[in-house]
């Protein structure tokens, strides 16, 4: 029976991943070097993962627009359809919830979004761009840009354009030396795949090899995409005629071994097609489970159905971008990259462009860069907005007593079109300098207007503080009033790299003499590191303290707020009293 070499590779591909993924996935997050041999425990199908699920609705999301791969739809997909709370995914979902759009909901507000959750998506890229690597790494720059930022990114456009040149070539360093060159070479994940091609032949053990990433590329917290992408790469070069010896060297390096496992899978099923050995095949079969916070997920029951939706899809796909050449396809990559502030909106056929600058944040008056055709702009109380040439002018009403968390600018062109962009406004916080820690709980309950230590207004960006840039002494204080929409119950999660002591309404939460890394990930911790507390609605002030003088790292601070149930992150804006109409009846 003749052998289609396109289905051929698209099945290796997604056997390879579901074989990978089964085997990684329960021994995610384990740091230390592993000594797996085989599955463990031994599956009874292919295990559902967010790797993949997300790729599935990625590929309803093209099927339904025609072959079209855009930020702005797969967004759209990822606010109607998508409820993980995982790390960068979780902060894509909230800056979605604040009407942000991509690349802002991938880079503003995300101490994740250098991780791994956008480059274990690259091979449906690959997928449906065959021998065509720089479309692919197009396709992935769509994709990463909605919930990460430069190492998301650049590993997702490394991965898609690899699997892509898959269907043209089979020598795994060629590959990677292909890859790499469809990968921003300012990333730190060029760096570490550079450093591991450049430097693999030195070390016959790959225990060494696996230390000197670490020592120069290495990361506390394990789905930091570098590291990680250097760790996939390590089997495809150690072991390039060996899958079963590639894949477990890969998982034995540890770390977020589902992704690392999964995308090696993936790739050497992409460039050696299906043909794996039948005791890595049996355990796991041919149906696929999806994850249950996927929202309404049709999906075909078996890869072969799946390899056949891809594999039409792709056609349509490639009819759509013949045209696109690969120097307009880099052009349009290069410029999205530099300017990470650039927005494209769309007035129904018409499309304009702004750009944020630095942070889609107003504090008191910012301009936003325009391009396109804009007959007027619009903006609601607090904020006003008028379009000065080539720029959209802002300004906040000082005197406003509340400003929202996030608010809408409209733009009208001269074709009687129509589109949006959204300005977040910054938390506003007080500030102090306690020197007794006896006093905490005092001042905790103290009235921010009858403090009785000096207090100083604090505007923060984003809800990260660099604990080092807030002035002098051994202690810092920071509070401010939240206000929640309902009753339920809270995680509150001071993430700092300093001891912290923190109240709720006056009452102590959160005390830790201990500093950990800041890794603000409300699902992963059930230590004293946080507090579960049920809350109703309404205001409710918080107070955290900062021991300044034993920070370690970077002395980082992050503020999380989530629900305890579900760990989702719950947006909000820190403000220095109750205001609003939300103020009424509050003492």
């Amino acid at each position: 029976m003749k052998i289609d070499p396109a289905m051929d590779k698209t099945l290796g591909c997604l056997k390879g991943k579901a074989i990978g993924g089964t085997l990684g996935t329960p021994v995610e997050g384990k740091m230390q070097v592993l000594e797996l041999t085989y599955y463990d425990p031994v599956p009874q199908g292919i295990l559902p993962n967010d790797d993949l699920d997300l790729q599935l609705l990625a590929l309803e999301t093209v099927e339904n627009h025609g072959g079209e791969v855009r930020a702005d739809l797969l967004a759209r997909m990822w606010r109607e359809r998508v409820n993980f709370p995982f790390d960068e995914y979780g902060v894509g979902i909230g800056n979605l919830a604040n009407r942000l759009m991509p690349p802002q909901t991938g880079s503003f507000d995300n101490p994740f979004q250098h991780c791994m959750g956008s480059p274990i998506r690259s091979e449906l890229w690959g997928l449906l761009a065959p021998g065509r690597p720089q479309l692919a790494a197009y396709f992935a720059l769509q994709d990463a840009v909605v919930d990460h930022g430069l190492e998301g990114i650049a590993g997702d456009m490394l991965f898609a354009a690899l699997e892509a040149a898959a269907f043209g070539e089979s020598d795994f360093r060629k590959l990677v030396a292909i890859g790499l060159k469809y990968t921003p070479k300012y990333s730190r994940t060029y760096q570490a795949v550079e450093f591991t091609l450049k430097n693999f032949p030195k070390y016959p053990d790959f225990r060494d090899l696996r230390a000197a990433v670490l020592e120069k590329f290495g990361h506390p917290n394990f789905t930091d995409a570098p590291q990680n992408i250097a760790f996939t790469l390590f089997g495809l070069l150690y072991h390039p005629d060996d899958f079963e010896k590639a894949l477990l060297l890969t998982t034995n390096c540890g770390y977020d071994t589902d992704c690392t496992a999964a995308t090696i899978g993936a790739i050497w099923g992409a460039a050696k097609g299906d043909h794996f050995p039948e005791r890595w095949l049996k355990p796991i079969g041919n149906i696929l489970t999806a994850s249950h916070p996927i929202v309404d997920m049709g999906l075909d029951a078996d890869l072969e159905g799946l390899a056949k939706r891809i594999l039409l899809l792709s056609k349509v796909v490639m009819k759509r971008y013949a045209k696109m050449k690969d120097s307009a396809l880099a052009a349009e990559i290069a410029t999205s990259l530099k300017r990470p502030g650039r927005q494209v909106l769309r007035a129904g056929a018409e499309t304009l462009e702004i750009d944020y600058g630095k942070l889609p944040v107003i504090s008191k008056a910012m301009n936003v860069g325009v391009k396109g055709a804009v007959k007027a702009a619009y903006a609601r109380y607090p904020l006003s907005a008028k379009k000065v040439g080539a720029k959209i002018q802002l300004k906040l009403d000082p005197k406003a007593e509340f400003l929202p968390r996030s608010m809408d600018v409209v733009l009208e062109t001269p074709k009687g079109g129509f589109a949006r962009f959204a300005i977040l406004t910054p938390h506003d916080l007080w500030m102090s300098a306690p020197t007794d820690p006896a006093e905490f709980e005092a001042l905790a309950k103290a009235p921010f207007d009858r403090f009785p230590i000096p207090l100083k207004p604090l505007q923060l960006m984003e809800r990260t503080i660099d604990l080092k840039k807030t002035g002098a002494g051994e202690w810092l204080h920071l509070g401010g009033w939240i206000h929640l929409g309902s009753f339920n119950k809270y995680r509150i999660f001071p993430s700092a790299e300093s001891p912290v002591v923190s109240f709720i309404d006056g009452a102590k939460v959160v005390e830790l003499d201990t500093a950990y890394p800041n890794i603000p990930a409300p699902h992963r911790f059930g230590d004293k590191r946080l507090a579960d507390i049920e809350l109703r609605p309404g205001w409710h002030r918080w107070d955290t303290f900062f021991r300044r003088g034993a920070t370690i790292r970077f002395g980082e601070a992050t503020l999380v707020l989530a629900n305890a149930y579900t760990k989702q992150l719950v947006p909000y804006r820190f403000y220095r009293k109750p205001a609003g109409v939300y103020n009424y009846g509050v003492k």
